[in-house]
């Protein structure tokens, strides 16, 4: 289904039970073959993707929480951003069977870039301007104004404010 729906381009079909917990800003654009998962019915929770936010091709958004896109984020292709964990107790059966956890809310600032193929993982959060390398697998929260790659993510780069420059980050 490719529709406008609130001044936004959205290239994706909803087949949940969960839609009403899936929230889209204004201007914004959702490449094709995205996989959103929301399981939770609480109030509050849900997927909010804020205006001006770009989502890529192939983009995996899941939770059964609460996953926060600030305004004008930047989300590459192939980005897996996930708040859920499968079951992995042999005695409770195959790990399809077992009950999905959710282990912590993911908010990501506004104008965060995430970059190609990129994994950030439930309980982060990320300050505005953090970018994201390609590739890198996030476990942790970040400030803002840094650059984070590598995995697990570290921080490579900071913005001074003084000079308006990204700066190599020293480490020890």
């Amino acid at each position: 289904m490719i529709g406008f729906f609130n001044q936004c381009l959205l290239k994706l079909k909803l087949f949940t039970k969960f839609r009403n917990k899936i929230h889209v800003g204004k201007n914004t654009f959702i490449h094709k073959n995205p996989t959103l998962i929301v399981r939770t019915t609480e109030k509050g929770k849900g997927l909010f993707i804020h205006d001006g936010v770009y989502i890529g091709r192939e983009v995996n958004i899941h939770t059964a929480s609460k996953i926060v896109i600030s305004k004008n984020c930047v989300i590459s292709d192939y980005v897996y951003i996930s708040s859920m964990a499968h079951g992995i107790d042999p005695g409770k059966g195959p790990i399809l069977s077992q009950q999905d956890t959710d282990k912590g809310e993911i908010v990501l600032g506004e104008n965060v870039f995430v970059g190609f193929n990129a994994k950030i993982l439930p309980g982060v959060i990320l300050g505005d301007w953090t970018i994201v390398g390609a590739g890198a697998v996030v476990t942790k929260s970040f400030p803002g104004f840094c650059i984070v790659a590598g995995n697990p993510a570290k921080v490579i780069k900071k913005y001074n404010h003084d000079l308006h420059q990204w700066e190599t980050n020293d480490v020890n």
